[in-house]
């Protein structure tokens, strides 16, 4: 790990303020947006100083996933992903992303592959640029399990969810939408879902943990006029995500700035180290 002068902070140590910076504000909101839809559908969860994790007991595509909460050094690497794999273990949990804010080792040797760096991206307050809403597009805010099950139709194939399990009711539970910190949005064109997106307000930002639109229905402007309502979910706020490379001029053009790039790996477990 690296040194740290004691008496100095280095803004990932438990009692670090929220607000410290936004780094610190997107990995605390970005492990509340994690913890909650599991949650409510009876998934587990774990947190300590080192990372927080969750299981939602099936595939779920990045819900299963841990976000590292400090960075692994020599004297923290095989406890970390120790502890990961005990809270995985025995689980048909199906691929679990590990998320984390700086460089890692070569997790490789403990099963790991490398899924990329996607850019952190944060946008000041401010009112939407333009309305760029196309005229066959309603945009409609979920609040109900029917509009919740839409707004599945669209991120399961769209986003998308490569590694799922629907279980009974369908992939997400209604229970998810009793914290209303979680707001969703389907985007509708002659009564079909074509698009969607999600916002998680905490910690002082609009977190935008959800984009997608239905791959025949791409390049109309749908995603921009999804992104308003997500981006500006409290007009007063800043808003962050996580990008994807090929994302990232959508959210350039609307005034995000890439800060710094994360690592992401991901295994499935039950599998051997490769």
């Amino acid at each position: 790990m690296a040194y740290v002068e004691p008496g100095l902070r280095a803004g990932w140590e438990p009692d670090t303020p929220v607000e410290d910076t936004a780094v610190r504000r997107f990995l605390t909101s970005w492990v509340a947006a994690s913890t909650s839809p599991i949650a409510a559908m009876g998934g587990d969860c774990h947190s300590d100083d080192g990372f927080a994790a969750t299981n939602l007991g099936r595939p779920a595509g990045f819900l299963n996933s841990t976000t590292l909460l400090a960075p692994l050094g020599p004297d923290t690497t095989d406890a970390t992903l120790t502890a990961i794999d005990a809270f995985y273990a025995g689980s048909p949990a199906g691929e679990v992303l590990l998320f984390s804010a700086w460089p890692t080792p070569d997790l490789r040797p403990y099963g790991w592959q490398l899924e990329g760096h996607p850019p952190v991206m944060l946008r000041t307050p401010a009112p939407a640029s333009a309305d760029p809403r196309p005229s066959d597009l309603d945009v409609v805010e979920v609040r109900d399990a029917g509009g919740l099950r839409a707004f599945e139709q669209v991120m399961v194939p769209g986003y998308p969810f490569d590694d799922t399990d629907p279980g009974p009711g369908g992939f997400l539970d209604t229970a998810v939408l009793a914290d209303d910190r979680m707001r969703c949005w389907v985007g509708w064109r002659q009564g079909q879902p074509v698009g969607a997106a999600a916002t998680f307000v905490d910690s002082g930002i609009n977190n935008v943990t959800m984009l997608a639109t239905l791959p025949d229905h791409r390049r109309r402007g749908y995603g921009e006029a999804l992104m308003w309502p997500a981006t500006l979910a409290e007009p007063d706020l800043p808003a962050m995500l996580l990008s994807s490379d090929p994302g990232r001029p959508l959210y350039e053009r609307m005034g995000y700035v890439a800060l710094f790039r994360f690592t992401v790996w991901h295994r499935r477990f039950g599998e051997p180290p490769r």
